[in-house]
């Protein structure tokens, strides 16, 4: 067995090496895309044309769903680099690696059910209060941009409207259910313990 450990820790510290750098890859890839989304949304609210004002709430629910998207990833690179700090662990016969104990403290433990970042049982920790604050901003673009949209569109603006409520709600409800349910997170922790 000590034989087996010690060729195979090469081999998970590898894997836990790729999962950090995935890590941090889609929280890169997350920052970016906020910042893009932002700069084409207030290009959109600038050029002030009815189609680029309409485009702004479609734009921020796009945005949002992006973002959980990026977040998908960074939280199964954290799943998966949890895991192989326990193998590591246990086969040292330590807890040397506690990143993962570290991120569920001062993150968001990524076993509770969140809302995209939203986490419902630490409303007050910082990344529930980063991922409201995005919210509302984006919010308070997309109200902007209808406010000054609406008075174009005459008797339009109330199909515009149900629209808009109908696939904000949609990518809401899939959301919630997607990041409340966890199913991809623990189908993932099933097969990493076979």
């Amino acid at each position: 067995m000590i034989l087996k450990s010690s060729l195979l820790i090469p081999l998970w510290t590898e894997q836990l090496r790729r999962m950090r750098e995935m890590q941090y890859a889609y929280h890169k890839k997350f920052f970016h895309g906020l910042y893009l989304f932002l700069v084409i949304v207030i290009g959109c609210l600038l050029w002030n044309s009815p189609i680029s004002l309409a485009l702004v709430p479609l734009l921020v629910i796009t945005a949002g769903t992006q973002s959980c998207f990026y977040l998908h990833f960074v939280d199964f690179a954290r799943i998966h680099a949890r895991f192989v700090e326990q193998r590591l662990n246990k086969v040292l016969g330590k807890d040397t690696l506690i990143g993962s104990e570290i991120e569920d403290l001062y993150f968001y433990p990524i076993d509770a059910p969140k809302v995209g970042g939203f986490v419902l049982s630490r409303p007050l920790r910082f990344f529930s209060f980063f991922t409201l604050h995005w919210i509302v901003l984006w919010l308070g673009l997309a109200a902007f941009a209808l406010w000054r949209l609406l008075p174009m569109m005459g008797s339009c603006g109330c199909s515009y409207l149900a629209l808009l409520a109908i696939w904000g709600g949609v990518n809401l409800a899939y959301l919630s259910w997607f990041f409340g349910k966890r199913q991809d997170l623990a189908s993932i922790e099933t097969f990493l313990r076979k």
